[in-house]
């Protein structure tokens, strides 16, 4: 039997060395997108969410340049990649409050809007009658929850498929399917919480591009799951060639964190158009209206050098000239 090192023939090192290239310019885009990042005028706990948010796309891109090199750390690749998602998703929560100036702050400027629970994934069932809810503190606090329990829950889940995958990779391969009703229960609560604080925020924060924002972090989960999920359907069903050491899992997963690398490169490039752009900052009060001071400054000077005492028809005196005489009053 041919070890691994010998079944690795040029093919495989020139897809390496393209890997080590892609990973290289999502670096330099990541880079080069949060030098504009904190270049802007803006609050500086924006500017810190922002850099977790879109350190996503590097960080997944060295996780599977990682699998790809060594296959058989392709569980701890997609335990990064979950737990790098779920961790940005609650930094973009952070990150639209950080835009607003903080949890007052959105209270104050949403009211008298109301939070709208009837948003994706829940209006998806026919049973979704949930009413119109008060933008309060206790209610922004409930959001906060709805997205935080996301890094936790994912975690922990996480943390025991590695801890049965290093006891015995049968054990992981058996209890994978029970866990995940759990892991998409919590993905689309967390999901929840995020699109009801999206559109909660949507009249406020019209001109900062939050759903593209969301868009391109979410689509990081999406080709993870459905491209990870396809990739073992190719295993299980036999579609892919048998050539031990490389089996045709070795197989799925090459295609699989190949398509991924090209993918957060693309993606951290379309969250470099989205960041880059001019946002205003809600939280300078520079700008703000200031009530207006009219001052009116009305002056009017009377001058009469008549001395003739017919003019005076109650009066016998004789009047002197009346000379710059003035009359000046101030309104404010």
């Amino acid at each position: 039997m041919l070890s691994l090192p010998a079944a690795i023939n040029s093919l495989g090192e020139t897809l390496f060395s393209a890997g080590a290239l892609v990973v290289f310019l999502t670096l330099l885009v990541y880079a080069d997108t949060l030098r504009r990042v904190l270049s802007r005028t803006l609050p500086a706990a924006a500017k810190t969410h922002t850099a977790f948010v879109i350190s996503v796309y590097p960080v997944v891109a060295l996780a599977t340049l990682c699998a790809v090199i060594v296959p058989r750390a392709q569980l701890l690749a997609e335990a990064v990649t979950q737990g790098v998602f779920m961790a940005a998703v609650y930094q973009l929560w952070c990150l639209l409050v950080a835009y607003c100036g903080g949890e007052a702050e959105l209270i104050r400027r949403v009211k008298p809007g109301s939070l709208n629970p009837r948003v994706g994934p829940c209006c998806c069932w026919p049973c979704c009658r949930l009413p119109l809810l008060t933008v309060n503190k206790r209610n922004v606090s409930f959001l906060r929850v709805l997205v935080l329990q996301l890094p936790v829950v994912q975690g922990l889940l996480y943390l025991v498929l590695l801890v049965m995958w290093a006891e015995e990779e049968s054990l992981y391969e058996v209890n994978y399917m029970y866990l995940q009703p759990v892991v998409v229960l919590s993905i689309l609560t967390g999901i929840w919480g995020l699109l009801m604080t999206i559109k909660m925020l949507s009249t406020v924060l019209a001109s900062h591009l939050v759903l593209g924002k969301f868009l391109a972090l979410q689509a990081v989960l999406l080709l993870a799951k459905f491209q990870g999920l396809a990739a073992r359907a190719t295993a299980w069903y036999s579609l892919l060639p048998c050539n031990p050491p490389l089996t045709p899992t070795v197989y799925a997963n090459l295609m699989y964190n190949t398509a991924m690398l090209v993918e957060m490169l693309l993606l951290a490039l379309f969250a470099r158009a989205l960041y880059s752009r001019e946002i205003p900052d809600l939280t300078d009060t520079r700008d703000e209206s200031q009530p207006n001071q009219v001052c009116v400054i009305e002056v009017s000077t009377q001058k009469d050098l008549t001395s003739s005492p017919a003019k005076e028809s109650n009066n016998n005196n004789n009047i002197g000239a009346i000379a710059d005489e003035t009359k000046v009053s101030y309104k404010f």
